[in-house]
């Protein structure tokens, strides 16, 4: 809103605005604050006073020369036509005259067109604060009139700071948990947000607290969901059938319970990737609970059991018994598992190992007396240390770390330009240098000292994306396999028969069989 600020600091504040977004981010709030800056006794700016009787006034309502209208309940060009009548007049208390048109995109197209004119050319003491839910709906001849600006969904974490702040002036108990399941639901609509927490306080005798709220929306407290994430992440069917049960006889909203699981483990995922860079907002308490499952969980899992509650959230939607489904969604949530090959190689032998070890030469005394002193058979061999390695090597390197994630991503994504047994240089695709985040760096380095067996100096410098990375090369023989699979069906006496006849093999529909 820095642009808004320094249009009123000015004294340059554009004649109409439109403000957009979804219900209850403070449009109409804004249009007042607007008008009482326009209007304060004060002076003109952007903070108004709030306490000289023009504000107070725009506060109750009462203020002749701020006018609220609902666009959805004067639809007619008629009452368009009267409510312009008035414009041309000067202020008959403030500096400006104030329109503020609520749900906008409810006028009808005559009333548009009545609107044009004004708004192209406006009095110097009229200002027009247009507001709506569905932009999109709005003629572009308005738009291109009127100066936009779209107001974001408000974070979790502000609705309830919010929330806790009103019951702090209310001396309402209230729990903070309550407050966050209040908040996570109300969907960025801080009137939501109020109106469930009136529920609240009516269905818990003048408290909020977090059962009461779970069982209001149908959905899970932060306990029971934890309990529901650690019985799908360690495959604890026993648990699971507890849950389910438990579930049932609570009737709950199902698609809540869904959407609630697939937040939390995109959470994870991102905690597992990103470290502690999260696009979204978790509760102080479950910091702890979210460490554990990040240091024990693959992300793979993490990107199947996404897919799984996408699909049984789109099947709810279709299927009238959403019990059934979420009961089939939790259980494919045990059954299902990723294929942790398809980021490899195939098995090819690696080359690498086929490089002879470099061992000390042995002296002819030390030959002759072999068989005089064998050796221990109780010490650990000393890995050999690698002296090279070639770029046609690097692929299989690659494939065969024990690695997983973005991390494995950027390693298919790279070409071997040095080795000397101390030192690897590595060149990185320029299209993911962004991703090399510090954490994902450390875990590349992890896995090629581990792999090595010692303290290597790795360096990754950024390429020109022209080498055969291993991504490349898998892509490479997948086209091989493609291209070999395609020439034996069309080869295939049976297929000749039908193509005889006027058949035709459809573009793509020829792959390979998965292994």
């Amino acid at each position: 809103m820095r642009a808004l600020q320094n249009a009123l600091g000015q004294n340059r504040l554009h004649p109409v605005l439109l403000f957009s977004g979804t219900r209850g981010v403070g449009k109409t709030t804004l249009g007042r604050l607007i008008a009482k800056a326009l209007n304060c006794e004060r002076g003109m700016g952007p903070e108004p006073c709030g306490q000289c009787p023009n504000c107070q006034a725009i506060d109750n309502g009462r203020f002749p020369d701020f006018l609220e209208i609902d666009a959805a309940s004067r639809t007619r060009v008629e009452e368009t036509r009267e409510l312009l009548a008035n414009v041309s007049y000067l202020p008959s208390r403030g500096r400006a005259r104030v329109y503020l048109i609520d749900e906008v995109h409810m006028l009808s197209g005559h009333s548009f067109n009545a609107l044009l004119k004004t708004l192209e050319e406006p009095p110097p003491h009229v200002y027009f604060l247009l507001a709506t839910t569905e932009p999109e709906k709005v003629p572009v001849t308005i738009l291109s009139r009127s100066l936009r600006f779209a107001l974001r969904r408000v974070p979790v974490d502000q609705i309830a700071g919010h929330l806790a702040w009103v019951a702090e002036k209310e001396s309402v108990l209230s729990e903070p948990a309550a407050l966050a399941l209040l908040a996570d639901a109300a969907q960025g609509s801080v009137r939501d947000a109020l109106s469930l927490m009136d529920l609240a306080l009516t269905y818990g005798a003048g408290s909020v607290r977090e059962t009461d709220v779970a069982a209001i929306l149908g959905t899970l407290d932060h306990e029971q969901l934890d309990a529901l994430a650690t019985a799908i992440l360690k495959k604890d069917r026993q648990r699971m059938g507890e849950i389910l049960g438990a579930l049932h006889a609570l009737e709950p909203d199902y698609t809540g319970i869904l959407e609630s699981l697939a937040r939390l483990f995109v959470t994870l995922a991102c905690r597992i990737e990103l470290g502690s860079a999260l696009p979204v907002s978790i509760r102080s308490e479950s910091e702890t609970r979210l460490s554990a499952w990040a240091s024990e969980t693959d992300p793979l899992d993490l990107q199947i059991y996404y897919e799984i509650i996408r699909k049984g959230i789109e099947e709810m939607k279709t299927i009238d018994d959403p019990e059934l489904t979420f009961d089939m969604t939790c259980v494919r949530l045990l059954a299902f598992e990723p294929d942790r090959t398809v980021r490899a190689s195939p098995p090819v032998q690696d080359p690498v190992a086929k490089l002879p070890d470099r061992k000390p030469p042995q002296s002819a005394q030390q030959q002759e007396g072999s068989f005089d002193h064998p050796p221990r058979m109780d010490t650990q061999p000393t890995p050999a240390i690698r002296m090279q390695l070639t770029k046609e090597e690097w692929p299989v390197y690659v494939s065969d770390l024990e690695i997983s994630g973005m991390a494995r991503e950027i390693l298919n994504h790279t070409i071997c330009r040095q080795y000397d047994g101390a030192t690897l240089v590595l060149e990185l695709a320029p299209n993911f240098a962004s991703l090399l985040t510090p954490q994902l760096k450390s875990r590349v380095n992890q896995a090629l000292r581990e792999r090595e067996h010692r303290d290597l100096e790795i360096l990754i410098e950024i390429g020109d994306g022209s080498g055969e990375t291993p991504a490349k090369k898998q892509e490479h023989q997948k086209e091989q396999e493609l291209q070999q699979v395609q020439a034996e069906f069309n080869s295939d006496p049976n297929v000749q028969m039908f193509l005889e006849r006027g058949a035709e093999i459809r573009e793509g529909s020829v792959r390979p069989a998965k292994r």
